[in-house]
């Protein structure tokens, strides 16, 4: 069983409630489906029918409710934001996804042989700093990330926790503080850096089943091609800035298949 956690802020509450749409239909052995708000506008505009069977599994939460001062930074404090979710997770797994993401095919059995079958990547060059920093904490020579790249991401709770807590005990602040301070950090490698400096990578995480394709601003030039590799995708999704710069057929295939999905 896991749980799934997104993190939603206005402009994307329509959107998360397509996706909650999708994962009624296509994700089962869900235990709690956290949504977490991060605005001070938009806990009342949640409506968990909108998750059809799993609406009694929804819990909609407050981002007041971790205690932490805010950055204004949004795309800085979603990313704190989906750590500490995971954190009070008491599932094997927490999923985290954009508010964007929509299921639009039944996931694979992600376990085999005890192993999370997301695969691995290389660290991308635009994620440099971040890997810089990683390496710093912890003394390590990060040369991969777990995969899928990007949303869904396999979280395990207790390895969070345990990550939170070692961050703290270094750094003498808290985690939220600690990690919106960074800027430049993202919440996935920082999770695969842990689990680098512990030795699971090649232990827990098994070749990817999972196909997932994510648009945005600087997939312009490849929209189509994106397009076409979504037919076989389980999870979709386009950034709001890159959905304005799509044409009007760019769009009208990505809403076709949404139709045809869900």
């Amino acid at each position: 069983m896991i749980d799934l956690c997104t993190v939603v802020f206005e402009p994307e509450v329509d959107i998360l409630h397509l996706q909650a749409r999708s994962i009624d239909r296509y994700v089962t052995d869900i235990g709690t489906i956290y949504v977490v708000v991060n605005d001070h506008t938009s806990l009342n505009k949640i409506d968990v029918g909108q998750w059809g069977r799993h609406r009694s599994r929804v819990q909609v939460l407050p981002r007041r409710l971790f205690g932490s001062t805010w950055s204004d930074n949004g795309w800085v404090s979603q990313q704190c934001i989906k750590l500490l979710t995971a954190a009070i997770s008491s599932a094997d797994h927490c999923v985290a996804l954009d508010a964007k993401t929509i299921v639009i095919k039944s996931w694979p059995q992600f376990r085999s042989d005890q192993q999370l079958a997301v695969g691995t990547l290389p660290v991308y060059p635009v994620f440099e700093p971040s890997r810089q920093r990683i390496n710093q904490l912890w003394n390590i020579d990060l040369q991969r990330q777990l995969g899928p790249g990007g949303v869904p991401f396999w979280f395990v709770p207790r390895l969070v926790r345990s990550m939170i807590s070692d961050i703290e005990h270094r750094v003498n602040h808290s985690f939220a503080n600690w990690f919106q301070n960074q800027g430049c950090i993202t919440e996935f490698l920082l999770y695969s850096g842990w689990l680098e400096y512990q030795r699971l990578i090649d232990t827990m995480i098994a070749p990817s089943q999972l196909q997932v394709v994510n648009v945005c601003h600087s997939d312009l030039d490849i929209v189509d091609q994106k397009l076409d590799q979504m037919q076989s995708s389980h999870t979709v999704s386009i950034h709001r800035d890159a959905w304005t710069r799509l044409t009007v057929d760019q769009r009208q295939r990505y809403l076709t298949l949404l139709e045809q999905r869900l």
